[in-house]
């Protein structure tokens, strides 16, 4: 009985920068490319679901990073209160 698998093809197309990170992260934990993400296809279908973090570089989450931003455009413009951190 044969029970090879029949294979296919993938192929997609990402930014430069990105690719030759995500080869430098997979080459140090001893993987390929290809392996990495077949790998991520394998636990997805397993686990029937896709585990992604949406943090920013900082760790932030969208909603976080937004909200910084809105904070940080207040004290731009002047709509924002100094206060001592230390208590007297």
């Amino acid at each position: 009985m044969n029970t090879a698998v029949e294979r296919s093809n993938l192929t997609i197309s990402i930014d430069r920068p990105t690719r030759e990170s995500f080869s430098a992260l997979c080459d140090g934990l001893g993987l390929s490319v290809s392996s990495c993400i077949i790998a991520l296809m394998r636990q997805s279908v397993r686990q029937q679901g896709i585990n992604l973090s949406m943090l920013d570089a900082n760790g932030f989450t969208p909603m976080e990073a937004a909200e910084l931003k809105r904070r940080a455009e207040d004290v731009k413009l002047g709509h924002a209160e100094a206060h001592s951190l230390i208590e007297e």
